[in-house]
């Protein structure tokens, strides 16, 4: 029983089995971190606890010179249907984001596949336990004079009423709209090292849902390093603890084990888990 538990568990962790199992696993593992984060979203004594850790972070920021929330927002405002397209890039982005760049990295780079899904997860993970321990108010809720553009964008008219219930409100820091972006733009970064300079585009990304993430009144540029630094810190862990066998992205694959439909990449020097 422990031999097959642990065969399954190898089998998970590398995704060596059919793209549907993969799919049910990515909705579970999604379920899990919507349901966890919006168990530890704080009660209603612990806000005043978030509120006053939000103006903590507008002090911090103030004193660094980094405080550009507002001016990101009166920026964004000033531009001729500049709310519009930040409203709903913030609205709509983050779910066909991550869709879009799993199902490319399934067909089109399979054998990196695993180590970027379970980097991806991991910085979930990390961000959960910061979520529980460090409440933070978003610049909307802090009382901070910025206008929350996506509070009826969110739920889509209605259509999504039933999953705010899951929202927690108070988990800003780190913010992972910012963190996944920059985790899609070092994948590409190296993956596209055939494109020379021009793999420096994906770098927009990040930069841009940050500039997003701000004008809108979600998160503090402080959530943005810290959704880096989420990121970073799970890229560290899973190559720790990830056999050697499994491909990193900064790693050159060959043409086979790029479109490997099962992903069973040739066995190297290395651990089995």
């Amino acid at each position: 029983m422990q031999e097959w538990i642990r065969r399954q568990g190898s089998r998970a962790w590398r995704a060596q089995w059919p793209v549907y199992c993969e799919f049910m696993f990515f909705a579970l593992l999604d379920l899990l971190y919507e349901t966890i984060r919006a168990l530890i979203a704080p009660d209603t004594s612990a806000i005043r606890s978030a509120v006053t850790n939000a103006h903590n972070v507008l002090r911090v920021e103030a004193a660094l010179g980094l405080g550009m929330e507002a001016w990101s927002q009166r920026a964004t405002d000033a531009i001729a249907g500049g709310r519009f397209v930040t409203t709903w890039y913030y609205t709509l982005a983050y779910t066909p984001l991550f869709i879009g760049f799993f199902v490319a990295m399934w067909l089109l780079r399979r054998a990196n596949y695993a180590f970027v899904r379970n980097w991806f997860w991991m910085a979930h993970g990390i961000a959960l336990v910061v979520f529980w321990a460090y409440p933070l108010a978003p610049p909307r809720l802090a009382k901070a004079g910025l206008i929350d553009t996506t509070k009826h964008a969110l739920t889509l008219g209605g259509a999504l009423d039933w999953f705010q219930h899951l929202r927690n409100e108070y988990a800003a820091m780190p913010s992972l709209h910012i963190g996944q972006s920059f985790l899609y733009a070092l994948t590409l970064y190296w993956l596209c090292a055939g494109w020379r300079l021009w793999r420096n585009v994906w770098w927009i990304l990040p930069v841009w849902m940050a500039w997003v993430t701000m004008s809108t009144a979600n998160h503090y540029l402080l959530d943005g390093v810290g959704g880096v630094a989420a990121v970073l810190t799970a890229l560290a862990i899973v190559n720790w603890i990830s056999a050697a066998d499994i491909p990193r992205p900064w790693q050159a694959t060959t043409p086979a084990e790029r479109t490997d439909t099962l992903g069973t990449v040739r066995q190297r020097a290395g651990g089995s888990a």
